[in-house]
């Protein structure tokens, strides 16, 4: 460390006045060893990277993903990024920006003490985790200013697309339903569930005597979302239900009578009202996705190109 205060008392000297030495690598990994910064990464024109800013950001991002754990090619992955983001331009953020994502970073945590404990664990501060959230934003404005040309998707390249992967883009069967529904979630007590049991039976009852669906589902169904109206879920796929509930209403015909089934989350009596069968998509109907699909691929081909380009301007020091 004495060769090393030493080394630095003589670039103070007036050696950094130098631009051509400031880009030297041992001018920063003696730099770094007088900062307790680690070892050098990197340089990035005139700035080291250090296994500290390393550290650091990787602690950002496992505060931000709500995790503790990494592993290695996590970690080169993240040195790429650090690196790469010292190579952006240094165009100013604004602080309603960045005060924004922080804002939006907190409001994942039940309230103030617990997003305080969580940074406090993780080593990152506000003022650090604030500076990170405007890096961000900065390099991701630069980047897509100067990518925005080339994912601009046009109407030839969507038929295209259109009609080589026809086959992917279908409509599924969606069914229009009403429930009338009584909460028994699993791991009710034994108690409970023979009180749903007793109820739905009832219901079942009502329901064979002539009662309206929907004001009986107004009157007994606890779920708040469609008791109001009628219990109707209006249309639904696969995807939007429970397996077992959506399977049963599958077997059910448009306005036949209702069906009783318990799913894990509770009892129902269901009916299907209307049914949309599964039918290919137009190409109006597909071009948003389609559109999405084309603009993720350029973007992922350019920012690989841009990064690259990036590297260019980097000297790496340690691989």
């Amino acid at each position: 460390m004495k060769n090393a205060l030493l080394a630095l008392i003589a670039i103070g000297a007036g050696a950094l006045a130098s631009d051509w030495l400031a880009r030297v690598p041992v001018v920063h990994e003696v730099a770094g060893q007088v900062f307790q910064r680690g070892k050098l990464i990197a340089l990035v024109g005139q700035r080291g990277v250090f296994e500290a800013d390393l550290g650091a950001r990787l602690r950002e991002k496992q505060f931000c993903a709500g995790r503790e754990d990494s592993d290695e090619a996590e970690r080169v992955a993240l040195r790429e990024e650090l690196i790469a983001g010292e190579a952006l331009p240094t165009n100013a953020v604004t602080t309603n920006e960045s005060e924004r994502a922080l804002v939006a970073l907190r409001n994942q945590f039940a309230d103030d003490r617990q997003f305080r404990v969580a940074l406090q664990h993780s080593g990152v501060s506000q003022r650090t985790l604030r500076r990170a959230l405007a890096g961000a934003i900065r390099g991701e404005a630069w980047i897509e200013n100067q990518i925005a040309a080339q994912v601009v998707v046009s109407d030839a390249e969507i038929q295209n697309y259109f009609e080589q992967h026809q086959a992917e883009f279908m409509q599924p069967i969606r069914i229009r339903a009403r429930h009338i529904f009584l909460a028994a979630p699993e791991g009710s007590t034994p108690e409970l569930i023979q009180t749903k049991q007793r109820t739905i039976l009832d219901i079942a009852v009502r329901l064979g005597r002539g009662e309206d669906f929907g004001e009986l589902a107004a009157a007994v169904s606890e779920d708040e979302a469609s008791k109001t109206h009628g219990g109707d879920l209006g249309f639904f796929a696969a995807s939007r239900m429970p397996a077992e509930f959506f399977e049963a209403a599958e077997q059910l015909l448009p306005n036949a009578p209702p069906r009783f089934l318990q799913s894990h989350l509770g009892f129902h009596a269901l009916q299907v009202t209307d049914v949309h069968p599964a039918r290919p998509l137009t190409l109006a109907e597909a071009t948003p996705e389609i559109s999405a699909r084309i603009a993720a691929e350029k973007r992922r081909r350019v920012v690989a190109a841009l990064e690259s380009e990036l590297a260019q301007r980097t000297r790496f020091v340690v691989k």
